[in-house]
């Protein structure tokens, strides 16, 4: 009777928890026609449909060799040729909730519960794999959180599965999934380390709830080192000179890889000190005053968090990142308190709890993940966050299995969740509404495109305007087959138009690159004779920047070059090789031009 009652509860408050998560990817779905912009979704774009429109990803391109998600993207334009903007972040969003049902099921594998998945993975049915609120699409920052995801469900369901068979074909899985990680983005995969780092854990540590073999562990790695002997030996010695030139311009442009960011420690020195509080009050006091004490906690770190600590620090990247930096300083501080409280039990020589095991197995990669991602991207600790699915799980894990709460009725557990990640996860949805990444808010989005790459987008009548008057030049003067050049950070307009960069890259600025780099790409668009037959100058980012998430004030991009004085190599070919025949006025003093071939 006691279990059957037990098992009603718990089904009672995953039905609860459904309805919610149910309704909140209902509003994650609407939320992905709002917005567009030219900048960085156009180059996740353009750099994988152009493979399909007659490019080579060695040969046509010069850098970017080492994030080869293009090749993963341009096989949904090979499968889908007339896919829209709109359709590959319906697909991102879609691929979320796969890989969450699949996590779902593998978690609950472990010890049979299943009731908290909904409310702790129900930020994600809003923000899909990225919580940072800046692309809805599949991407290199995408793709490693989806892929992460994926082959940690397969580890799990491999690790407690009794079948010889299906245990070792679960394995492979999951190292395809690592090898996938690594093809999206290279350096990340280094993460391949993590199922030796659990096989180490396993021997030394002894884990109760699961074993892990030196053979097990040889089928995890083995796709991963047989998929890359494969690739490589099918591109050979072009590819790894792509890479070394790829890796080089890389490092020239973001120079030092490791920079102290103050910024940063402060939101990461306050959430901590809020997670140690709320730890330190729940050993100290009976349990109904924790639940009364962590409220108010919770309600203070709403406030904390929607107003920047009571104005007291800087919101982080002009206040448009300033929620997301907050959660992953959740992530980041249960990340050094979880591994002091393992370091602990190791040298105290106290047992694992299963709640410990099995966080110890999501962190490992997440881990890893988070300071390779940190390192190596201008996002910094915000890449924390592409590994938030299966840390939230962790956090749902340590929490459910702690003394204190693991005996509580589920709908209390249930409570003590919320109150933890309500403050983190309602404002970090309320940022990915707002922030559309350099376009209006959604309810000032209205005017839906209808035609072309991004029908079915709703956004500003501007950025409208500036559509059809892209398409209405290229349409004009171009043919299908036709090259084209695009800049400033303008690489959409190639979507638009659906013409290939003549260039051998499509993400054109002159801040970072030095301009021997474009020297360099102006002589191969001529030998290999890619001419362009239609040329849009942006002296700026065509992009609108709000002044932050809370005040209806937008600005445009301030210039970064002067065309008509500008002696970089690309301006200086159009001014010798094309004639004008079009402008478009963005704002007053800031105009866009279309030139076309011959003088």
């Amino acid at each position: 009777m006691g279990k059957a009652k037990a098992w009603s509860d718990q089904s009672y408050v995953f039905l609860i928890g459904l309805i919610f998560f149910v309704v909140v990817a209902a509003f994650g779905w609407v939320k992905l026609q709002y917005g567009f912009c030219l900048m960085d979704e156009g180059l996740h774009m353009t750099e994988s449909w152009r493979l399909t429109a007659g490019d080579h990803f060695l040969r046509d391109k010069l850098i970017d060799t080492n994030r080869l998600y293009t090749l993963i993207n341009s096989l949904v334009f090979r499968a889908s040729p007339n896919i829209t903007l709109l359709g590959f972040r319906r697909l991102q969003y879609l691929l979320t909730l796969f890989s969450l049902l699949l996590f779902t099921i593998a978690l609950s594998r472990v010890d049979g519960q299943y009731w908290y998945q909904p409310f702790v993975f129900s930020l994600f049915a809003f923000t899909g794999l990225d919580p940072n609120g800046a692309f809805s699409n599949l991407n290199y920052y995408t793709y490693p959180h989806l892929f992460l995801t994926l082959h940690l469900s397969f580890l799990l369901l491999g690790l407690f599965r009794d079948n010889i068979v299906a245990k070792r074909l679960l394995y492979v899985a999951s190292g395809l999934c690592l090898w996938a990680i690594s093809l999206a983005v290279l350096h990340l995969g280094v993460v391949v380390l993590s199922p030796v780092l659990l096989f180490i854990v396993a021997r030394k540590s002894g884990l109760k709830s699961f074993s892990f073999t030196l053979k097990d562990l040889t089928y995890v790695l083995g796709p991963f080192v047989f998929c890359w002997l494969l690739f490589l030996g099918i591109y050979k010695k072009p590819y790894i000179l792509s890479l070394l030139t790829s890796v080089g311009i890389s490092v020239k442009t973001h120079g030092a890889l490791i920079d102290a960011n103050w910024d940063a420690l402060e939101h990461i020195a306050i959430t901590m000190f809020l997670l140690v509080i709320g730890i330190y009050v729940l050993k100290k006091v009976t349990f109904r005053k924790f639940i009364f004490i962590s409220a108010i906690i919770s309600i203070l770190t709403y406030f904390i968090i929607d107003t920047s600590c009571f104005s007291l620090i800087r919101p982080y990247y002009r206040g448009w990142f300033s929620r997301p930096m907050w959660f992953s300083s959740l992530l980041i501080s249960f990340f050094i308190i979880f591994l002091f409280n393992i370091v602990r039990k190791h040298f105290t020589d106290r047992p694992l709890n299963k709640g410990e095991e099995l966080s110890i197995t999501l962190l490992i990669p997440c881990v890893i993940l988070s300071v390779i991602g940190s390192i190596f991207s201008t996002d910094g600790v915000l890449m924390v966050s592409y590994t938030a699915i299966p840390a939230t799980a962790a956090i749902a894990s340590m929490v459910l299995y702690n003394k204190t709460i693991q005996g509580k009725a589920y709908s209390v557990k249930a409570l003590v969740l919320i109150i933890i990640l309500l403050p983190f996860y309602y404002t970090t949805a309320w940022s990915d509404w707002r922030f559309t990444y350099f376009d209006l808010f959604p309810e000032q989005e209205d005017v839906t495109i209808n035609e072309g790459f991004a029908k079915g987008i709703k956004t500003n009548s501007i950025y409208y305007d500036l559509y059809k008057w892209i398409r209405t030049n290229t349409e004009r003067y171009t043919k299908k087959d036709d090259f084209m050049i695009s800049y400033i950070i303008s690489p959409m307009t190639y979507m638009i138009s659906k013409r290939r960069p003549a260039l051998d890259h499509s993400f054109t600025e002159f801040l970072e690159k030095p301009m021997e780099f474009y020297e360099k790409s102006i002589k191969k668009m001529k030998k290999m004779r890619r001419y362009p037959k239609i040329v849009f100058v942006f002296e700026g980012i065509p992009a609108l920047f709000p002044v932050s998430l809370k005040e209806d004030k937008f600005f445009w991009f301030g210039k970064q070059f002067d065309f008509n004085t500008s002696q970089d190599p690309i301006s200086r070919y159009v001014k010798q090789n094309m004639k004008l025949v079009s402008a478009f006025e963005l704002c007053k003093g800031d105009v866009a031009r279309c030139f076309v071939a011959g003088r």
